[in-house]
Parts: C-alpha cells; sequence; structure tokens
C-alpha cells in the first residue's frame, strides 16, 4: 500500500514538471550610449567638440584613422530579444560639429489648445417694482348649473399655466428702498496708480541653450612629439633607401625582436631582406605619440610597404627610449593587418 501512494506522488510530480516549461533566465542587457532624447535635440551644427562631449558624453565608436566621426550606438536586449537600437553619427570639420546623421527626436504632436473662457457680466439690479394693489375681495362663485342637453358642456380650465405665471413672478417687497446719503466725500484711495511699463522685445536671436562649460582640450608637447616623429622619419628614410647602417643605427642595444629570438639572428635576417628587396617603397600614415614615461613614448601609425617581390600594410607601434639625446627602437609589434588597403 504504501509503495502504491509512492508511486502515484511520484507521477503526479512527473506530469507537474513536464506541464510546467522550464528554460534559462535571461537578464535585461543595456549596451552602449543612453541617449537622452533631450539632450539629442539640442545638438545642431556649430558646436564644438567639449560641447557634444558635454550632452553626451564620450562617444563608444571612434575611429583611430578618422577623426572626423563619432558615432554613439545604444542596444537594449530585453529576456534575450533585441527591444531597442539607436544609432547616432557625427560629423567634424576640425573641432566644430557640421552634421548629424541616424535617429533623432521627431518633433512631438501640436500641443492642445485650452479653450478660453470668458467671463460673465455681472449681473444688473433690477429696479424694485412698487407694491401691487390690493385686489379687492371676490364674492365666492356661483354653483355651476348643469348643462343642457343641447348646449355641449364646457372643457376644464387647465391651473398649471397659471400656476407657472405665479412662480416666474419675481417676489416684490412692499418697503421702499433706503434714500442714498447726500454729501458724502467719496473713498479715499491711498494707493499710488501703477506705473505704466512696456516690456521689452526679446530678440530671439540672443536666445542660447543652457550655459555649457568649456572644456580644456589636454595640452599638447609640440618639442616632444616632434623630436619622437623625427626619429621614426629617420628610420623609416634609412629602410626607404635600403641604408643598412642608419637602419639598425635607428634600434637600442636592447631591442628584442617580436616572437622572440635573439638581436644577431634579426639582423640577419634583416640583412638578408635588404639584399634581396630592389625598389623599396615605404609610407608612414596617421602616426601618434604616446608619452608613457619619463624619456619613454609609443608611437602607432599605418604603415604600408612595397617592394618588386612583396608589399603589405599594416598597423604598427614602436616603443622608444630617449638615450644621451637620441630616441632609439626598445621595441617594434604589428599590431594588426590592415584589409583592403593598397600600398
Amino acid at each position: 500500500m504504501r509503495q502504491l501512494l509512492i508511486s502515484a506522488l511520484l507521477l503526479s510530480l512527473l506530469a507537474g514538471c513536464a506541464s510546467t516549461p522550464i528554460g534559462p533566465h535571461r537578464i535585461d542587457v543595456q549596451q552602449g550610449n543612453a541617449l537622452d532624447q533631450e539632450n539629442v535635440a539640442r545638438l545642431k551644427p556649430g558646436l564644438n567638440r567639449s560641447q557634444v562631449r558635454f550632452l553626451l558624453g564620450t562617444p563608444l565608436v571612434v575611429d583611430p584613422f578618422r577623426n572626423d566621426r563619432w558615432d554613439y550606438v545604444y542596444v537594449y536586449h530585453k529576456a534575450g530579444r533585441l527591444a531597442e537600437q539607436k544609432r547616432l553619427t557625427l560629423f567634424f570639420e576640425g573641432d566644430i560639429l557640421a552634421r548629424i546623421e541616424g535617429d533623432l527626436p521627431s518633433a512631438g504632436p501640436a500641443p492642445e489648445q485650452k479653450p478660453v473662457s470668458t467671463p460673465l457680466p455681472a449681473p444688473q439690479a433690477q429696479p424694485r417694482a412698487p407694491a401691487a394693489p390690493v385686489a379687492p375681495e371676490r364674492s365666492a362663485p356661483a354653483a355651476p348649473t348643469a348643462p343642457s342637453p343641447a348646449q355641449p358642456a364646457p372643457e376644464p380650465v387647465s391651473q398649471a399655466p397659471a400656476a407657472a405665471a405665479v412662480a416666474s413672478t419675481p417676489s416684490t417687497s412692499i418697503v421702499p428702498p433706503l434714500p442714498s446719503p447726500r454729501d458724502v466725500p467719496p473713498y479715499p484711495n491711498k494707493r499710488p496708480p501703477a506705473e505704466l511699463a512696456l516690456q521689452a522685445e526679446t530678440d530671439v536671436a540672443q536666445i542660447r541653450p543652457d550655459v555649457i562649460p568649456p572644456f580644456p582640450e589636454p595640452a599638447t608637447q609640440p618639442a616632444f612629439d616632434a623630436a619622437v616623429l623625427a626619429a621614426v622619419k629617420a628610420w623609416s628614410d634609412a629602410w626607404a633607401r635600403r641604408d643598412e647602417a642608419g637602419y639598425f643605427a635607428a634600434y637600442d642595444a636592447g631591442f628584442l625582436p617580436q616572437g622572440g629570438g635573439s638581436r644577431d639572428e634579426w639582423e640577419k635576417r634583416r640583412r638578408l631582406l635588404f639584399g634581396v628587396a630592389r625598389n623599396v617603397d615605404l609610407r608612414i600614415e596617421s602616426p601618434t605619440v604616446e608619452r608613457v614615461a619619463d624619456g619613454e613614448a609609443l608611437v602607432t601609425f599605418n604603415q604600408h610597404y612595397r617592394s618588386d617581390s612583396y608589399r603589405d600594410s599594416v598597423v604598427k607601434q614602436l616603443r622608444l627610449v630617449e638615450r644621451d639625446g637620441r630616441w632609439l627602437i626598445t621595441e617594434e609589434r604589428v599590431l594588426t593587418i590592415l584589409r583592403g588597403a593598397r600600398p
């Protein structure tokens, strides 16, 4: 008997689990820039980068090879499904916003106009009617006589109109109104009369949005950047001229090649490549200098290399240190390959 009860309970539990779907719980995920519609509506051409950053924040996507474009992207997934997606692209000419593309806020419906209520005129005082004369007493009506068979009976007169007329008649007072006093001075008004002043017209062209504090741009170091970029240019020019002495002089004694190995083995491979390559064309584009520490810098740029037997386009990064007034390369790395670029 006990086994039968246990079996029935297990069957009921299994049936309940089978009827109830069980799946993984998916949380709501928000990614990107939460674009405030009020701040987006304030965007207009003519603002500088600091003002745009104050309204929308730092853009989610910034192309390092195209500084005139900022992309703001917002994606909202609710329970694993895409519920909302917004994208806003800003184009700059120098430091000034020139063009806006993407999901801009649409103009809302026209505001509902409330009906203007006109005040009713104040009721005018009606003159009191004179006292009505006392009506003479009426004699009791005679008893109605029965109509003759030849004469038709008169129709009964309705008393409702008379009652309505009596009810609509305003009540009058038999007391006459009091006479108004004479030779009474007017009430003195001690308040000075209000001065009439015309309101100045508002110049619509002078209306500006909320005051946005200026954001100072990061301080640049032209002398530091110029010295580092000059060392990189001397290194690339020596490579393009196939000047082995100038090329290897640009590297520090503690230079370690990418991927491991010793400097001597790396130098042998490079000398073999110098002997094979002919008509070397080397171009460096969009270099950026970052000061890592005192006497140390990182330079990132696009490198386009072409020779008779080989060509490529890569994003390269050089780490340089200052030795006795010279900037020498201590590390050379290829970050990525530029697809579709024509060296």
